[in-house]
């Protein structure tokens, strides 16, 4: 797996725990089924697109730190 894709599995687990938080310190509202699931999907893609992003520019910088190493076997 690339370093993008761990960071955009990461993202998205941390999108959804901000969610819940912001819920259990009373900044959100999910009072209703279909609210909750927008609200937990939007910060799931959204986390994930911003960690997937920063995975993959801390990737590129680390091979072009150590073009040498090659990453794991896929």
């Amino acid at each position: 797996m690339s370093a993008a894709s761990y960071g955009a599995e990461s993202g998205a687990v941390i999108g959804i725990a901000f969610v819940l938080l912001a819920q259990q310190f009373g900044y959100l509202a999910l009072d209703t089924l279909l609210g909750a699931i927008e609200y937990l999907v939007i910060a799931a893609i959204v986390g994930g697109v911003l960690f997937g992003l920063l995975g993959w520019a801390l990737g590129r910088r680390y091979l072009r730190n150590h073009p040498n190493e090659q990453g794991p076997a896929s």
